[in-house]
Formats: structure tokens, sequence, C-alpha cells
């Protein structure tokens, strides 16, 4: 694989907006080459310089589900390659048939830059970005914060660049969200998930490597990133984003930090739940592909679940009314350890809080996960076998039929 042609010019799609693009080839040529691009508001690149960083970054999981080289084009920090090759031998450890490969490129020491002190949070208007920023601005927890100055939100991850509207709707939520903690919230754009990169494992390998890679473009404006942590010490479980993974992407310039890992979902949950502006803001759904928590789907089920029992739900604005039964709660699939380990959290919370009812219905759905794991797990190993791979799909399907993922 080889990044090249690395450029920064004016966005042809909005005014006051500068793109920083490349161009990717694939040894396997089962892909024609193609551009990533990532558009920043005009203000945030001033000074910015080409670089290999944010590129080595994004690519190295997609390298590495390929058994491709990485080649790069331009300079690459010589802390972050260093680290990179740390991160390859984590990712090998955790995911055996991923191949360790070599990285190309020029390794320079960054020069020395004017001072910069300002720090940036990624913010979506989930459970971990919202408690990012409400334990960052709280004064009762001065000690242990850390100052704020911008937030991120990324479009292009979660919402499809298709989808305009669904984001301009949730970019304008969100802006009132985070203007009443005084902060100001800016968004990025990037094709980086309709390019070849979606072939690496988003959840289990590469949405840390993602946003990481949005923050090595503005190392020139921050001298720490923040990503709100998915998971925690107590997990350490293998992640896409992880305590781990997500610090080895700093650079001589900036710090990559993780946030909030000392705390569970659970935890999480009862200390966000009774601010008003998470009550009338929260968005956890991906599925949808929208602005909306759809209500159905498994992670929307979870958080409708915590706040019933923290006494929030009704207050919650932002998830449809009704569609909370323990028959769906029972249906919930937990895909992995990961996931597993957060429908124990959430059962924990539940017990704590006296719901015996919804305690045996998560309870019912762990023991279920388990069972279909084992047969998904089955069905997914046909699609390297001869003859019935064409079946592989339709089988998988079919063991989770039944379930809400």
């Amino acid at each position: 694989m080889q990044i090249r042609h690395i450029s920064i010019q004016q966005s042809p799609v909005v005014k006051d907006r500068v793109r920083i693009s490349a161009e990717v080839s694939y040894d396997d040529r089962k892909f024609p080459p193609e551009v990533c691009w990532y558009d920043f508001p005009e203000q945030f690149i001033v000074g910015h310089t080409v670089s290999g960083n944010p590129w080595l970054a994004a690519y190295l999981p997609l390298a590495m589900t390929l058994g491709e080289p990485l080649r790069i084009s331009a300079p690459v920090d010589r802390t972050l390659f260093e680290s990179m090759q740390q991160a390859l031998e984590i990712w090998h450890s955790w995911y055996p048939d991923l191949p360790i490969v070599p990285i190309e490129a020029e390794v320079a020491d960054a020069p020395s830059l004017e001072e910069v002190r300002r720090t940036a949070a990624f913010f979506s208007g989930g459970v971990d970005s919202f408690f990012t920023l409400l334990r960052n601005t709280d004064p009762a927890n001065a000690a242990q914060s850390v100052p704020i100055d911008d937030l991120l939100l990324v479009w292009g991850f979660d919402v499809s660049l298709e989808n305009e509207g669904a984001f301009r709707r949730m970019r304008i939520a969100l802006q009132k969200a985070t203007a009443e903690f005084r902060k100001e919230l800016t968004d990025v754009t990037t094709n980086l998930r309709q390019t070849r990169f979606n072939e690496a494992n988003w959840g289990r390998l590469a949405h840390g490597a993602a946003l990481a890679s949005v923050g090595l473009h503005l190392e020139n404006r921050y001298y720490r990133l923040l990503i709100p942590s998915s998971g925690g010490y107590k997990e350490l479980l293998p992640w896409g984003s992880h305590v781990l993974t997500d610090p080895l992407f700093s650079t001589r310039r900036m710090r990559v930090m993780q946030d909030g890992a000392a705390f569970s979902r659970g935890q999480k949950l009862e200390r966000i739940a009774g601010s008003p502006v998470v009550q009338r803001y929260l968005r956890v759904c991906w599925r949808s592909g929208t602005d909306q928590n759809c209500g159905k789907c498994g992670k929307c089920l979870r958080a409708m679940v915590a706040l019933e029992v923290l006494g929030f739900r009704e207050r919650c604005t932002t998830f449809p009314a009704g569609g909370l039964n323990l028959t769906s709660i029972a249906k919930i699939y937990y895909e992995d350890q990961h996931m597993i380990d957060r429908g124990w959290d959430l059962h924990n919370l539940v017990m704590r809080k006296g719901r015996r009812d919804i305690a045996k219905a998560i309870e019912h759905s762990l023991k279920r996960s388990l069972r279909l794991q084992r047969w998904s797990g089955i069905a997914h190993s046909f699609h390297k076998k001869p003859f019935v791979w064409r079946w592989a799909g339709w089988l998988e399907r079919k063991v989770l039929a039944r379930s809400i993922l």
C-alpha cells in the first residue's frame, strides 16, 4: 500500500474550508487508487505542513488487514513511527491473523514550534463524550480535570456523507448542547470510511486510529487530544479504541490521551444522566446512520435500560416513547467478550437499583449471546472454506435472525 501526492488546497465543497488529501494505492491491485480527504475550517490549518503522521495512523490498520507494507511519501514523526511498531505488536497479539507489516517512510524529528497549550476533545453527543465534557468542566472535579478548549465532531464516521440533512441537524443540536458549557463545537469532514479503509474492522481495530488521524492533522493547533474512552481499565479487552493503543498515536508535538477509562459505562451514565443538557441531547445510536436514536437497536435499548433504572428515562427526550420491554431486552445480542462485559456492567447497575425483572432479562440475553457466539463463529468460518463460502453470510444471518443487534 502506498500513500502519496499529499496536498493542501481549498475545499471544493465549502467556502472557508481547507482540504488535505492523499492518493492511496494498493499492492494487490484489487482496488483502483483512490483519494482520501479531510476538510477542516481554514483557521485550524494555519501554518500546516505536509506530514505523513495522520496517514500512518489512518491506514496502518488497513495495511495489517490486507497484509501489505505501508509506504508513505511524507516524513513521519520519530516518536509516532516507533510507537506504531508497538501498536503492530499489540494488534497482532490480539488478532494473530493480522500480520506485522513493514512501515516505509522517512523518519524525522519534528522541528520545534512556538509552544501551544490548547486541548481538543472529540464529541459526538454519546455517553462517553458527554462524560468527558461534564467531567472536565465540573468545578468540583477541578483537580482531576483537563481544561478543554475545543470540541471536534466528525462527519463521515457515524453519519454518512450522503446524509447531509441528518448531520446538519445533529451539528446544530450538539452546538446548542456544548454552548451551555461555554465550549465551541467544530465539525471536521472526511471520506475515510468511504475508502477501502472500511475493510479494517471498525469496532475491534480501527476507530481509535481513525479519530487519531483527524487530530494529527491539527498538531500545530493542539498539544493535547482527548479521546473519550469506550472501555475501561477493568476490561482491557481487545478493542479499536483502547487505553493501550490510543496513546501510541502521540507525536513529539501532540499528546493523545484516553479520558474516562477509570469509569465503567454504568458509572458514566450515573454521572451524566441527571444533567438536563444530556437529557435533551444524548445520542447513542449508530445503526440508524442519522441524528436520531432509533430506540430499537441493542445500543439504544441498553442506554434506555440504564436511564430507566436511574429514574431519568421519561426526561430523556432523545429516545422514542415506549419501545422498552423485557422481551426486547432479552433478545439483545452481545457479539464478543467486550460487549459481554458491557452487559454484565449494565446488569450490576440494574441490580443495585433493585430491578430484578430487568436483571433477569439481561441475564437471559447474555447466556443466549454466548451460545449464539459459538454458532455465529462457525458460520463465519465458512467464509474461508471452498464450496460453502457462498452460504456463510446467509447462515450468519440465520443464526442471529431473532436477535436485536
